[in-house]
């Protein structure tokens, strides 16, 4: 179970940060992607009957019309879990986007923050996630409910 709780993370990220790449941004929209640019990492426990310390570093860079990210969390006794993907303002749907070959997730812009919300199901239950970014700031909430409804999650707080 704390094996799917890192893969939603990676699936999280990766989703939330390559299909059709979007329409240009604006100067307003380019300029807030830049400000997204930091390292940020995190050590925490994921809870549930099979939880345990979990540790996350996740890398934006920033240029021209988005904001990529390069992601890596590991668990001890567990292969590490990579992700990468791009951040961007899509014109057209006058929206923020991730991208990566998972797909294309939108996002909401509360204030200086965007959130990006994903459900991913599979044969071993659902994950559900929300990724809050700032330039001051980078949460990312997780809950895994298993095919019998045993639950699992983390709240991960990074720090630059």
């Amino acid at each position: 179970m704390i094996r799917n709780v890192v893969l939603a993370l990676a699936a999280t990220a990766a989703m939330s940060f390559t299909a059709a790449a979007p329409a240009l941004a604006g100067p307003a929209e380019q300029a807030f992607l830049q400000t997204l640019k930091a390292s940020w990492t995190d050590k925490g426990k994921i809870s549930g009957p099979n939880g345990g310390p979990i540790a996350c570093r996740i890398v934006i860079t920033a240029g021209g019309q988005n904001a990529k990210f390069q992601g890596r969390c590991s668990i001890p006794d567990m292969a590490q879990q990579a992700f990468n993907g791009v951040i961007s303002y899509n014109d057209k749907a006058k929206r923020y986007e991730t991208r990566s070959a998972s797909g294309t997730v939108p996002g909401i812009k509360r204030g200086n923050s965007l959130i990006f919300t994903t459900k991913d199901s599979s044969m071993g239950g659902t994950a559900y996630s929300t990724m809050t970014i700032s330039a001051a700031s980078l949460k990312v909430q997780l809950t895994f409910v298993d095919k019998d409804g045993t639950k699992s999650g983390s709240t991960i707080t990074f720090s630059k």
